[in-house]
């Protein structure tokens, strides 16, 4: 096909966006490969999003619409993402019984698996960057990021 502007089949540099947000996006998607390396053979069919909502679920379970909200979804994303988990083994969900509007979802231990294997690449994550950028700047690092996110 050809572009309209002639720019088709022109390799986008993601090195270009020297912004913060550009800057930020690089370091995620770092961070996304470390975690999915050896994903797919240990947890076929899990992206990023699927290990980020395994670890909001507590122990005890939570309620389909505070993890929404925590999440940032619509109840109805979080319930498909959900399904989607539950029909892997990762989760399992029940109508609470005073309550049969209220779904309640729990981690099998499928899921708490996959939840220490994310963990797990963030600490090898987080170890490689200090290797990188020495103890004392990527303590600046961490204290800065937790500053900007508070």
């Amino acid at each position: 096909m050809t572009s309209v502007n002639g720019l088709s089949g022109t390799p986008v540099d993601p090195v270009r966006s020297d912004h913060i947000a550009g800057l930020l996006g690089l370091v995620m998607a770092r961070l996304r490969a470390e975690i999915l390396a050896d994903s797919e053979q240990a947890f076929p069919g899990l992206r990023i999003s699927h290990y980020r909502l395994l670890e909001m679920i507590p122990p005890e379970g939570g309620r389909i619409t505070d993890l929404a909200e925590a999440a940032g979804m619509t109840k109805q994303g979080l319930g498909q993402h959900v399904d989607y988990l539950q029909r892997l083994g990762f989760t399992e969900s029940d109508r609470l019984r005073g309550d049969r509007r209220v779904r309640l979802v729990r981690r099998t231990p499928r899921g708490d698996e996959a939840v220490d294997f994310s963990r797990a690449a963030i600490a090898r994550v987080e170890e490689l960057w200090e290797q990188q950028l020495g103890r004392e700047r990527y303590d600046v690092l961490r204290e800065t990021l937790r500053e900007l996110g508070s």
